[in-house]
């Protein structure tokens, strides 16, 4: 206990939990919010025997927080006390990781809005106002973003069609010969510049509609990769003319859960003010490296954005990601980028961190792995029913986790999607998945490997393997030896993934 005796010095209640979610401590703050004498408050063992919670599951959330492995926040509950009913409180809970001498805890943090939220509950239509303009905030610096980059999208788009006017020139001299029989390789290779031509000429108007899209909260399974060369393909051309060069340095290709497009929207502001601070103060030879890597540490995707520029002034640093803070002169810029893109990386419970470098600026988004966070930001998963069947599916292409992601969810399942066969397999020892839908051909292991190792670590439920009918044989005899439950054949339907779902997860004397 003498481990938790700093969380005295708090003015917040707080209680401490181990992995067991049973109370080992409480501070002095918690016997006066509580109105226990600690007496009592030790005869306590979980926390649902402090308080009742009005709309909202807080044991449910607890034993599904933990799996977040970081500090997570609570909305804001109404909450009674079990012997003061009649009094409401309004609580935010900070669930923070604790280490001690025997091991993993977690506190539980009450912070108290009572008083707050009454003193305030008439300006709530205001504050929702405020809520429905923060998209318009969102938007309106997308469009500044491409009212910057328009004259040179319209270079972008000139030059393919000039290469397509040119070649159809061509073909049109060619079908005039009188020798067009020895000018058919030429023709088709004319044609088919043109047609690559006008593919880049939609592929660039594409990207125009999908970045002013608004309609933004769905999030999708997405190479990170594929994202950052999408926001250097819009800012390339900036970059280039003000002579600086973007490097790529991909030491792994993490695939994260995520919208897109805002996304798209953070690198594309990042890569932006690096090149204006080096373009604005002269930098000669002008380089932005683009880093993209994962921490097993601490359950992380990283995406870093470096830069040989002047730095971040001293005076800019503390308040840097708060409104209307800018390090251009008056009229360049509006100082709400940064704070955008700060509050985009929260909204994916991820961080947004000015890091310490020697030279330059150095930015890194953290973005937490997938496992974990399609897990948690489930509302199934999180206040739903506690017998929700949670299905993990594992496979490399993005796309597969997206079209199973519509099936499963569709169904009622609480989907976890993974991309990483050791990720999934260090996520499968810390939560309760119900069944493993994997693909078999995947470049870091098999599915065999990863369902061996399944096995290995102690899970018993049932595994699917996707694939095609070249490996029938291979299922075969892993049905056997591995006690793989099903089978199913690429290309699928969904009838043919949830019916073979469906099966497998049926208690095993009610299958035929």
């Amino acid at each position: 206990m003498n481990d938790f005796l700093a969380f005295d010095h708090l003015f917040d209640p707080v209680v401490v939990m181990n992995q067991k979610q049973e109370l080992v401590y409480f501070n002095n703050q918690a016997s006066i919010f509580f109105k226990l004498p600690p007496r009592v408050l030790k005869q306590k063992n979980h926390l649902i025997q402090l308080c009742d919670s009005v709309g909202f599951d807080i044991e449910d959330w607890l034993s599904k927080a933990l799996l977040s492995f970081d500090v997570l926040i609570s909305p804001e509950i109404k909450m009674t006390l079990p012997h003061d009913p009649e009094t409401e409180y309004f609580i935010i809970l900070k669930l923070v990781p604790v280490q001690s001498d025997k091991g993993a805890n977690f506190a539980v943090i009450f912070h108290d809005k009572t008083v707050e939220t009454n003193l305030h509950s008439k300006y709530r239509d205001q504050l929702e106002e405020l809520k429905k303009t923060h998209s318009q905030i969102l938007q309106a610096d997308k469009l500044t973003t491409l009212g910057e980059l328009t004259a040179n999208i319209s270079h972008e788009i000139n030059n393919p069609l000039t290469i397509a006017a040119g070649h159809s020139e061509i073909i049109k001299d060619y079908l005039g010969s009188a020798n067009l029989a020895t000018k058919v390789d030429r023709l088709k290779s004319a044609n088919q510049t043109v047609l690559d031509s006008l593919e880049r000429v939609n592929q660039i108007i594409k990207n125009m509609k999908d970045f002013l899209h608004q309609s933004e909260e769905q999030k999708e399974y997405c190479d990170l990769a594929n994202i950052v060369e999408a926001s250097i393909e819009w800012i390339g051309p900036t970059a280039k003319k003000a002579n600086v060069s973007i490097e790529r340095d991909y030491r792994e290709h993490p695939v994260v859960l995520v919208n897109r497009i805002k996304l798209e929207q953070v690198v594309i502001n990042l890569i932006k003010n690096s090149i204006d601070a080096i373009s604005e103060t002269g930098v000669p030879n002008g380089i932005i490296k683009i880093t993209l890597s994962k921490s097993d540490t601490d359950q992380q995707t990283y995406l870093d954005i470096v830069d040989n520029g002047p730095g971040m002034p001293e005076a800019i640093k503390q308040n840097l990601f708060k409104p209307f803070q800018s390090t251009k002169d008056v009229g360049k810029g509006t100082g709400l980028g940064l704070s955008i893109c700060a509050k985009i990386i929260e909204s994916h419970r991820g961080r947004l961190e000015l890091m310490d470098s020697q030279k330059g600026c150095h930015f890194r988004i953290r973005l937490p792995l997938i496992e974990a966070y399609s897990y948690t930001r489930n509302d199934k998963s999180l206040t739903g029913k506690k017998d929700q069947k949670r299905i993990l599916v594992l496979d490399n292409e993005v796309q597969i986790l997206n079209v199973l992601n519509t099936f499963i969810a569709d169904a009622g399942y609480v989907f976890i999607g993974s991309s990483d066969p050791h990720d999934a397999l260090s996520f499968l020892q810390k939560a309760d998945i119900d069944l493993i839908v994997t693909d078999f051909h995947m470049p870091i292991m098999t599915g065999s490997e990863f369902s061996y190792k399944a096995r290995e670590i102690g899970y018993q439920g049932p595994i699917l393997y996707m694939t095609s009918s070249k490996f029938i044989e291979q299922f075969n005899k892993d049905k056997k030896d591995l006690d793989i439950g099903g089978l199913i054949i690429k290309p699928f339907s969904r009838d043919d993934v949830m019916k073979t779902i469906a099966l497998s997860l049926k208690p095993k004397e009610s299958k035929e």
